[in-house]
């Protein structure tokens, strides 16, 4: 499994989908200052890459969830991913948005589930892990069997990781935030000052100043 693990954070960094700037951070959706970006929707711009992740989320479900009857993705960032993993697996397909609409039926959940059946629920990454689990409680809430959830990239926080476990919610990625900066090193993508800067943000997203 390393092999995976640094295969695809190799991967995320040749085609630039993982960005790193500790001197100019990022704002992140959550409104956090952060060195780091993961933008997904690069990856499907690359048929090797996008044909990589998909072979692998559907081994992750199928290695830990093997009763699976439904995959269900985080919409709108893992849509096109949860779409490729659920035609692979030759199973249903649905996504779910973490809040309500405010238009049409106002559904959170797109597609067709019937109640009982088993889910997985696919996302492109967990930080916070915020819209992942509010997608698991309305999977929750619709009678469905949510047995855990795969993710291309966990980044690994000490709050994401108290929340996925207050939700029962198991996770499993191809590659972690550990595996890409270490990888970005050996690339020379970053420098040790700009790593250890890096892994600070990591340690306390909160408290963490950049110079």
């Amino acid at each position: 499994m390393k092999k995976v693990n640094d295969h695809v954070a190799a991967r995320l960094l040749d085609q630039k989908s993982f960005k790193l700037q500790p001197n100019n951070p990022f704002t992140w959706a959550s409104g956090e200052l952060s060195p780091v970006y993961f933008d997904s929707r690069k990856l499907l711009s690359y048929p090797r890459l996008r044909n990589l992740l998909k072979i692998e989320l559907a081994r992750l479900v199928i290695e830990h969830f093997p009763t699976v009857d439904v995959i269900a993705a985080v919409a709108p960032s893992a849509i096109a991913l949860g779409m490729l993993v659920a035609e692979t697996l030759d199973l249903p397909f649905v996504y779910v948005t973490p809040r309500p609409k405010d238009h049409g039926f106002e559904n959170q959940i797109e597609g067709e589930t019937k109640p009982q059946q088993k889910v997985v629920i696919v996302d492109d990454q967990v930080s916070f892990a915020i819209n992942c689990t509010k997608v698991r409680d309305v999977l929750v809430k619709d009678g469905a069997d949510v047995l855990g959830m795969v993710v291309v990239l966990d980044y690994n926080l000490a709050e994401g990781q108290e929340r996925l476990e207050k939700s029962n919610l198991q996770c499993f990625s191809l590659t972690h935030f550990e595996n890409v900066i270490s990888k970005a090193l050996e690339l020379k993508r970053i420098t040790p000052a700009g790593a250890k800067s890096i892994r600070a943000w990591q340690y306390d997203p909160k408290m963490w100043k950049f110079k």
